[in-house]
């Protein structure tokens, strides 16, 4: 596990029996998304392993005193195991492995990493359900994971229906009390979840987005009663019949160098989208990129073009038709002045009874004058010999 300083918040006192010597590796801050810093010390904790394989795996011994069991949490003797992250807490009541005594057990771990895209952080939390390492703060731990929080919860619950926390809970009120053996039965049914309501607070412990789990594979065999060698020389000691009826050994190991982990991408972004769109279309319609300019041009740019090319036109048929009518306008004005002088000259020729030799013939303004009128608009004039 991290060092409390790094694994609790500032104000949680880091008075714990497994502080680190003086003299050990250089406790360093871990999460699963960031990981190891650049500049890393030569001794540091939590470390790397060595290698993979039992050879290089971790062996523990352990012993049961079977004679000394008063008030257990189960029904059985023995030990229970739980293989975690670094700066996570377990809950080994409730994901532990037992181990028995009077066997060698072995552990083969395979880790199982998640990981996500950074454009997932632009997403809302409740469509990309998980929560990276800085989106939330927690109340007792300095690194967010689900683990985490669900044991935050607990403790919430705890506090709220019984008014104490478990020793095991963590300590997220600085006057909370440990719960006594008489409230034994309210802290089970908190842990049972007999008092979760719709709107729980678990419904907010959402899983990291960045996580580290292990499966474990536990494979155990008896030990022999002769013939046995223990490194540790307190084990060895002890008589062998009590170390097979009370002593545990157990060995921890990768089982390879490398591992698979999952990345957490859109499903279905925009750019999926279109392509899908593009692809579905230029299988059953024929259509491309340059179908979309066409349309683009037929839709926009053509139409566009029509009614200014018709603006156009009606613009330069003005200019064309108004100098004809102010042109025809002037020669009507003229030959009416001419028609009228006519008249008179008729006029007084009557009055002086002079005979008139002549014939009123109707003829049309295009053909006296020479220029364009209506044809229709006739009039009488007389022809002079």
């Amino acid at each position: 596990m991290l060092h409390p300083k790094f694994m609790y918040v500032s104000h949680i006192p880091s008075s714990f029996p497994n502080v680190s010597k003086p003299y050990g590796p250089t406790e360093i801050d871990w999460n699963s998304e960031l990981g190891y810093a650049h500049n890393l010390p030569l001794r540091y904790s939590p470390s790397k392993i060595p290698g993979v394989g039992e050879s290089l795996g971790l062996s523990v011994s352990v012993d049961v005193q079977e004679d000394k069991y008063y008030c257990s949490s189960s029904n059985s003797i023995g030990f229970k195991f739980s293989i975690h992250s670094p700066n996570e807490t377990p809950n080994i009541h409730e994901s532990g492995v037992f181990v028995q005594p009077g066997k060698e057990t072995n552990m083969r771990l395979r880790p199982e990493k998640t990981e996500s895209d950074k454009t997932l952080r632009t997403m809302s939390r409740s469509l990309r359900k998980c929560l990276f390492h800085n989106e939330r703060k927690l109340k007792f731990f300095s690194h967010y994971s689900q683990r985490n929080c669900e044991m935050e919860c607990v403790a919430e619950m705890s506090w709220r229906y019984c008014g104490c926390l478990n020793f095991y809970m963590p300590k997220i009120y600085s006057n909370a009390s440990v719960c006594s053996i008489n409230q034994t039965k309210c802290e089970q049914a908190v842990r049972l979840g007999m008092y979760n309501s719709k709107t729980s607070c678990f419904d907010d412990c959402l899983p990291g987005c960045f996580e580290m789990d292990y499966d474990v594979d536990a494979f155990s065999t008896k030990l022999a009663h002769t013939g046995m060698i223990f490194a540790n020389r307190n084990i060895a000691k002890l008589k062998r019949a009590y170390v097979v009826k009370n002593v545990a050994i157990v060995h921890m190991f990768f089982s390879g160098n490398t591992f698979r982990s999952n990345l957490q991408t859109e499903f279905f972004d925009i750019s999926d989208f279109f392509s899908s769109v593009g692809g579905l279309m230029g299988l059953f319609l024929g259509f491309s990129f340059l179908s979309i300019a066409e349309c683009i041009y037929y839709a926009v740019i053509h139409p566009c073009r029509a009614v200014r090319k018709y603006h156009l036109a009606m613009e330069k048929k003005k200019r064309r038709i108004y100098p004809l009518l102010e042109r025809s306008k002037n020669k009507r004005l003229i030959f009416k002045n001419h028609y009228k002088k006519l008249l008179i000259i008729q006029n007084e020729a009557m009055l002086a009874r002079k005979p008139f030799s002549g014939q009123l013939i109707k003829v049309p303004y295009s053909i006296t004058y020479g220029f364009d009128v209506p044809v229709d608009d006739r009039i009488q004039l007389p022809y002079c010999e």
